[in-house]
């Protein structure tokens, strides 16, 4: 038999069902058979014949399960402000109150209605004004350091 070198082009694909609640606990053929076929329109629950015989239902499933999630990146940008605000001395603010921050910085009413690359892009923007407190923060301790 001969040795291959090729990777499985659906390892994304299970990478992703390791993260989904319930996998790993006896339904495990449940939840990719019905995850396929949702993606396929019902036509196959086999990974195989969508890639072969769906392509473009294939790459849509791709494209949506491996982008980060609304959740994640909610939960990301609210982190940055809570650490944002504990950096302006600014402490005890509420969940609601981290959210209108949220919503004014993308300029929409509803805190679910940010856009993903909103949400990254007001992450990084909050990471940057976090990274930059600590920069003040080491500049200080290297420059009270006497040798």
């Amino acid at each position: 038999m001969k040795a291959t070198n090729q990777t499985n082009p659906h390892a994304w694909f299970f990478a992703y069902l390791k993260t989904v609640d319930g996998w790993g606990q006896g339904q495990d053929d449940v939840i990719k058979t019905s995850l396929i076929s949702e993606y396929s329109g019902k036509r196959t629950e086999s990974l195989a014949v969508l890639y072969e015989r769906h392509p473009k239902a294939y790459e849509r499933m791709r494209n949506e399960l491996s982008t980060p999630s609304l959740d994640l990146a909610r939960k990301r940008l609210m982190a940055a402000i809570f650490k944002f605000l504990e950096n302006q001395g600014t402490t005890g603010k509420s969940f609601d109150y981290v959210k209108a921050v949220a919503c004014n910085a993308a300029k929409v009413t509803v805190f679910n209605n940010i856009s993903l690359p909103t949400l990254q892009s007001l992450y990084r923007k909050f990471g940057e004004l976090n990274a930059a407190k600590h920069e003040d923060w080491v500049n200080d301790i290297l420059n009270n350091i006497e040798v």
